[in-house]
């Protein structure tokens, strides 16, 4: 019986890809996992909330294009933290503000519109130093040959939290939604769970091996300088800058559209439930067929497709058409992040041989991804308030992608011949 089990598992570690994955990663995706477990309700309800609370949309953009200018303030916080302790420690630094974050949520929920400058403010410093630690790691724990199917496998953890979690989240806080005035007593009880949810994921930090902190100090101003006199690492930076631009926004813009029609938290965990099962599709058929060699095509198709879908919108627009919407952008977005991320991962890797070489061109990508993300905010913000004013900014975020496709490509290229030149790191 045993030995069936052993095979069984064997097979299904080969279908998933897991079976090429080393066991530093195997505990480093479970670890993110549990990170993602604890975020999510910040990622996906917080929108809704200032939506609840205000009766509109605006608070909710303002919001996020605050967190995106932060953003990069707390990578950068994080990157001179992370020179000194170690990725880990910037890690653990990270859950502590997010547990710190939500303990402060449960206690001005109701005046949360009030405090939301510093709401975003803490969500940038927590995310800076957990997503340091995060990229720093990525590629210690991968290699060229394993790390398409490692980050198709987070991809794919990702897609089954998305599944869940929202699901449940939304399903509590409708359920929930006329016990209390406002509807809130269900993000109290989710953002309390959180809490304890981040407590047990902290603790596993220990099993991730002792970081190696190389008596070096870390200067953006460094990284600023090497990116911009190395080509390969400028293509890289200018893809996500580009990336950032759609990416930032369609994380929680479709959301908002289903909600201004329907004020449902149940509609939008549904949502999120299909989008999930669509992502984690995706990133399987990714894990198996993705290469370096093949990722500018699955990056040319995936937007290609999204265009297409998008012009559907323009027939018409109401909760099934956007829903229909979501889960094909789910799908086909992956195909556009995935491949990119593959190839961002590989110029770390071939530029930054030092851990300090690597905090500080992470610090220089969230420059540029963060700041994709605030125009591609303020792009929609600038559309007109209507239905194809939002069909029409979605398109146009659509479109600038196959630019992010054309520098993608650029660095892919580069890859191939690329060959570092040694500097210093006083």
């Amino acid at each position: 019986m045993k030995n069936g089990w052993d095979r069984l598992r064997g097979r299904a570690e080969g279908l998933l890809g897991l079976d090429r994955l080393t066991e530093t990663f195997r505990t480093f995706a479970l670890l993110h996992f549990g990170f993602l477990i604890f975020n999510n309700l910040q990622t996906v309800f917080i929108n809704t909330l200032f939506f609840r609370l205000t009766g509109g949309a605006d608070t909710t953009l303002q919001y996020n294009l605050i967190t995106y200018v932060f953003n990069p303030i707390g990578t950068t916080l994080a990157m001179y933290y992370a020179s000194k302790k170690g990725s880990t420690k910037a890690m653990r630094l990270g859950f502590f503000t997010f547990i710190f974050l939500y303990a402060f949520f449960l206690c001005v929920m109701d005046a949360a519109v009030w405090f939301m400058p510093v709401i975003a403010f803490l969500v940038s410093w927590a995310g800076g130093y957990y997503w340091m630690g995060y990229c720093i790691k990525v590629p210690l724990y991968t290699t060229d040959e394993n790390r398409d199917v490692s980050l198709s496998v987070i991809g794919m953890g990702t897609g089954i939290v998305n599944l869940i979690m929202p699901t449940i989240t939304g399903g509590i806080i409708s359920a929930c939604e006329g016990v209390m005035e406002g509807g809130l007593l269900g993000y109290y009880i989710m953002f309390a769970l959180s809490i304890a949810v981040a407590l047990i994921t902290v603790f596993y930090l220990k099993k991730l091996p002792q970081d190696q902190i190389v008596d070096a100090k870390v200067s953006l101003k460094r990284g600023f300088h090497k990116t911009f006199r190395n080509p390969l690492m400028l293509d890289a930076v200018g893809a996500e800058f580009l990336k950032g631009i759609r990416e930032g926004t369609l994380a929680f813009y479709l959301n908002i559209l289903l909600f201004e029609l329907i004020q449902s938290e149940a509609l939008i965990g549904a949502n999120t439930l299909l989008t999930g099962l669509f992502s984690i599709l995706a990133y399987w058929v990714l894990g198996k067929r993705l290469k370096p060699s093949n990722r500018i095509r699955y990056m040319a198709g995936g937007v290609t497709t999204m265009l297409v879908c998008t012009l559907i919108l323009f027939v018409r627009m109401d909760v099934i058409t956007i829903l229909m919407f979501s889960v094909i952008n789910a799908f086909f977005n992956n195909f556009l992040l995935s491949p990119g991320n593959g190839i961002y991962y590989s110029v770390v890797q071939k530029t930054c041989p030092t851990n300090t070489e690597s905090a500080e061109f992470s610090t220089v990508k969230s420059f540029f991804l963060d700041y994709g993300r605030v125009a591609g905010v303020l792009l929609v913000m600038l559309m007109p308030k209507t239905t194809y004013g939002s069909v029409w900014g979605i398109l146009l975020l659509t479109v600038l992608q196959y630019a992010a496709i054309f520098v993608s490509s650029l660095a892919a290229k580069r890859l191939e011949t690329y060959v570092h030149q040694e500097e210093p790191v006083a």
